[in-house]
């Protein structure tokens, strides 16, 4: 997948973002239409595993973009909407929440403790510098941490994530 851009990154920042860009997001598609034809044949896990993947290329994408830059918040709101379809397709543990916050709402996703009765721990997850709640689910701790009984929040707070980029 990088090795059409060994030849972009010798070109200045702007030009070699922009390949990036585009051949992520091109692999982003072709996933999507291996995942849209493994739906059709009723092979959903695999079509949502197959869109998990197409949202960390286009979170890849997304993320490495100028902020303002031309068809950056339309890439950013196809990996929400790409990863949402991944989760349901292949049946996550995973429910995106919005907790009210001064007058608006933080979007956060949230991983069930499994195997408990009653209340469980929960780990608040928050991220930093140009990270997205999506990033923190799909490193896999909340996976690890939910087969162990403590739940995720994961969120992404004032100034990082969807927070900052809608």
């Amino acid at each position: 997948m990088c090795a059409p851009l060994q030849e972009a990154a010798k070109a200045p920042d702007a030009a070699g973002t922009k390949a990036f860009r585009e051949t992520w997001s091109k692999m982003a598609d072709q996933l999507c239409e291996l995942a849209a034809e493994d739906e059709a044949r009723g092979r959903l896990i695999s079509a949502g595993d197959k869109l998990g993947r197409a949202a960390t290329y286009l979170l890849t994408a997304e993320r490495l973009q100028a902020h303002g830059a031309p068809g950056r918040e339309a890439l950013y709101r196809r990996m929400l909407a790409t990863f949402q379809r991944s989760v349901q397709l292949a049946g996550d543990n995973c429910e995106r929440v919005d907790i009210p916050y001064e007058g608006g709402s933080l979007s956060a996703l949230y991983v069930r403790a499994e195997g408990v009765q009653g209340p469980a721990p929960v780990l608040v997850q928050v991220n930093g510098l140009d990270s997205t709640k999506e990033m923190k689910y799909l490193v896999g701790l909340p996976g690890w941490l939910a087969q162990r009984g403590v739940s995720s929040l994961m969120v992404d707070q004032p100034g990082t994530g969807e927070a900052l980029r809608l």
